[in-house]
């Protein structure tokens, strides 16, 4: 039996990734170092006291685009950003870590309303997403979204 893979520092890279896209962008934007329910980053416009909830989903392997939601009790977010890291690959079998180089990060900014209304639901019901669903190009690296929301 294969020993499951350890992602946590994948999924904290994936965090740390989006926030530092987000203030490249100019939006203010800090990360929840305590488990916040529901959301990782919270960006801000302090001057109009407006805050926008991002929660970052990751998948490692290369071309995954399958992402697991939170389950309908928690507290929701504003934003989804859906982070195919690919840093992953199989060979023979065998996890290989594969160079940034190589396949860059794609970054998917997707409001709460799209995720919702494309989700889907497995067999032990949990919600989860396929970005093959919606067209990538439109929401690609979309910061815009988040600065409209925040009046920026």
């Amino acid at each position: 039996m294969t020993k499951k893979l350890n992602t946590k520092l994948f999924s904290s890279g994936a965090e740390f990734l989006v926030l530092s896209k987000l203030l490249l962008a100019g939006i203010e934007t800090y990360k929840a170092y305590e488990n916040q329910e529901g959301y990782d980053l919270l960006s801000i416009n302090a001057k109009k006291n407006l805050s926008v909830k991002i929660q970052v989903k990751s998948k490692n392997f290369r071309g995954d685009s399958s992402f697991y939601l939170n389950k309908d009790d928690k507290t929701k977010s504003d934003f989804y950003v859906f982070a195919q890291t690919n840093a992953l690959k199989r060979v023979k079998g065998e996890t290989v870590v594969i160079p940034d180089s190589e396949v860059s990060p794609n970054l998917y900014v997707v409001d709460l309303k799209t995720v919702e209304k494309n989700k889907r639901i497995d067999k032990k019901g949990t919600p989860y997403f396929l970005m093959s669903d919606i067209p990538k190009d439109m929401f690609n690296e979309n910061w815009d979204d988040i600065k409209k929301l925040l009046k920026l």
